[in-house]
């Protein structure tokens, strides 16, 4: 799902009780800041393959016609779109561990043997790259909804941080 962050500063409106800013911010920007989390596939390849993902959600017992969200592209990228009001603390999904992709699942698979000596988010990484080649994989349905690439916050370059210093995405 993507997120989208905006953030405009103003010294002349600045945030009251705040802990994150001096009285006098020091930073400012003339158009607000916008961060998206991945870039979307075209929209019709991108709903075919949501709508596959959704029905292998459903076959999975991970959602059912009671299901208070649906899958959506909105201007973001592809995400949950609330059906109808959701309470304070009500469950939307809960993903059972069976369909958790760990390292636990990465030594049990046929790329188990070879894992062994790596760091676990490496096998985790060596086990999705696996499963994206075979075109029988069983997890076909949740990797055809991945996007290709991404520009999420872990991928900006060091010297980014220092135009957002003071900012709250770096707490």
């Amino acid at each position: 799902m993507a997120t989208h962050f905006t953030l405009s500063l103003s010294p002349s409106k600045p945030f009251k009780n705040s802990t994150f800013f001096t009285k006098n911010p020091s930073l400012h920007f003339k158009k607000p800041l916008s961060v998206t989390s991945f870039q979307s596939p075209p929209a019709a390849a991108a709903a075919a393959a949501v709508q596959t993902f959704w029905q292998w959600l459903s076959d999975q017992d991970v959602v059912s016609a009671k299901t208070p969200a649906r899958p959506g592209l909105v201007p973001q990228g592809l995400g949950l779109v609330a059906q109808r009001d959701i309470s304070r603390n009500e469950v939307v999904l809960e993903i059972p561990k069976k369909l958790w992709i760990n390292p636990d699942v990465v030594a049990a698979s046929e790329i188990g043997n070879v894992c062994g000596g790596v760091k676990p988010w490496i096998s985790v990484a060596l086990f999705l790259i696996r499963e994206k080649l075979k075109e029988d994989s069983t997890w076909r349905p949740y990797l055809d909804v991945l996007p290709e690439s991404t520009n999420s916050t872990i991928f900006w370059w060091v010297g980014f941080g220092f135009h957002c210093f003071g900012v709250f995405l770096l707490n």
